[in-house]
């Protein structure tokens, strides 16, 4: 019979060898991918598309930076809508812990009020 110590132990090792053969596979594949590519870049591959309008010049710069703002935004937003969805599944399961995720979702909240107030701040450049 296997104690629990030692379930506990070949599971730890069990992961430790998929994380080394994860990373190993992976590695592999950086390496083919590139010694079998193409070296020559070509045009259209580097050509910036802006939804089906004419770009506005020739550049190699991939993301427009007055549109990071917005990103982050956008970024925050989406892991509170995570964060919120799991806290009602949180409170679903143990109805005691209501408290704990009310003080929770009322932190970003106002968290959330005091990042719009301050929006208005933001430097656009036009």
């Amino acid at each position: 019979m296997v104690s629990k110590v030692g379930v506990a132990a070949m599971s730890v090792e069990a992961l430790l060898t998929f994380v080394v053969a994860a990373f190993l596979v992976s590695l592999l594949f950086v390496l083919l991918g590139m010694l079998l590519s193409h070296k020559r870049v070509k045009r259209t591959k580097v050509l910036t598309f802006e939804c089906g309008q004419k770009p506005f010049e020739w550049r190699m710069l991939q993301f427009p930076v007055q549109y990071f703002p917005y990103l982050l935004i956008y970024v925050v937003y989406a892991v509170i809508s995570i964060l919120v969805l799991v806290s009602l599944f949180y409170v679903f399961e143990v109805p005691d812990a209501l408290m704990r995720v009310t003080v929770f979702l009322a932190i970003l909240a106002f968290s959330s009020i005091f990042v719009s107030i301050n929006l208005k701040r933001l430097v656009q450049r036009v």
